[in-house]
């Protein structure tokens, strides 16, 4: 078996419990790495690198390029796996970003975290470390995964909740599975991909990404710099449209208003079934762009890649099903 290479960026996974602070480990020592060689020996050589040393609430444009120049460089042909230590706070988002910027991956990738500390009482992060090693002795999948707890596409992870911690996946409504792949077959994750993407990205032009909730004054959002705007709906997809109590409380007089400046709306999570409702329907007509059946997060990292690359027009990269972040039902 060839060695597996282990990419740290920091992250509760390579943090320490200091006074009861957890911040990353300022040495970077690769903690997990050890855990795992005391627990089951040297059965696997491993090749690590610090790529960033940030707890992943502070994740931004830089830190994503510097990973995917990094994954980028990577000769695969040397390797059984990648695996890249990540904390949980923003892990659906640089999921979903690097699962569909790597979909040709030729080796599996497994993106992990942990809830704890490694070492601490209660940690699951040598759990997720150790199960990605296995999948990768199988040699069973080729590309991109997210490994918490469960195996997960990475363009379905929904962010994990705030009281226990647990990561849902868009479209699946289970959490006893261990691996969970949404409806695409095993077979499906072991063909080769088109890779589209070979350019390393500079994340220059940017999305304003806004989730509704009752009462939303749009007059509060003014997307002068921002190339393209993210409306994430309630769940029939609907918003207000009802000018009543204000032009500025109806999203279809905000989709107008950005037009006017060349910046196009985007709403994602819509159903491709009918009948619509008539609120949905003046969303639509007042020109927006709809984003069919994907998660909010991989609507945003979509957005995010499909206008920073170079390589397909954007309208392209947004009608294509890149890794799976398109629920099919």
């Amino acid at each position: 078996m060839k060695k597996i290479l282990v990419l740290f960026t920091g992250g509760t996974i390579g943090s320490i419990t200091t006074d009861g602070i957890i911040d990353v480990e300022r040495e970077g020592k690769y903690a997990v790495v050890e855990a795992y060689k005391s627990a089951y020996g040297d059965d696997v050589e491993f090749e690590c690198r610090q790529v960033l040393n940030i707890l992943s609430e502070n994740m931004g444009f830089s830190g994503w390029e510097k990973m995917i120049h990094e994954i980028n460089s990577i000769d695969t042909a040397l390797y059984s796996g990648v695996i890249l230590t990540h904390g949980s706070d923003t892990l659906a988002y640089t999921s979903a970003l690097l699962g569909m910027y790597f979909r040709h991956f030729d080796i599996p990738l497994f993106i992990i975290a942990s809830n704890k500390p490694i070492g601490e009482k209660g940690s699951n992060g040598l759990f997720n470390f150790t199960s990605a090693v296995g999948l990768i002795k199988e040699g069973k999948y080729k590309g991109v995964f997210t490994l918490y707890e469960r195996v997960m596409l990475p363009t379905r992870v929904i962010p994990a909740d705030t009281c226990r911690d647990r990561f849902g996946v868009y479209g699946y409504d289970g959490f006893n599975d261990f691996s969970v792949f949404s409806g695409v077959s095993e077979n499906m994750l072991s063909r080769p991909r088109e890779r589209i993407f070979h350019n390393d990205v500079k994340f220059e032009k940017r999305v304003l990404f806004i989730e509704g909730y009752p009462a939303m004054d749009f007059g509060c959002f003014v997307p002068n710099e921002d190339t393209a705007v993210l409306y994430s709906p309630y769940h029939s997809a609907p918003a207000c449209t009802d000018v009543s109590e204000g032009k500025s409380y109806a999203l279809t007089e905000f989709i107008k208003r950005c037009i006017t400046k060349n910046i196009m709306v985007y709403i994602c999570g819509l159903k491709r079934k009918v009948p619509i409702y008539s609120t949905v329907a003046e969303i639509i007509k007042a020109g927006s762009i709809p984003i069919y059946t994907t998660s909010a997060v991989a609507a945003y990292m979509k957005l995010l890649l499909a206008y920073n690359q170079v390589e397909m027009p954007v309208k392209e990269v947004m009608g294509k099903d890149l890794f799976f972040e398109e629920v099919k039902f």
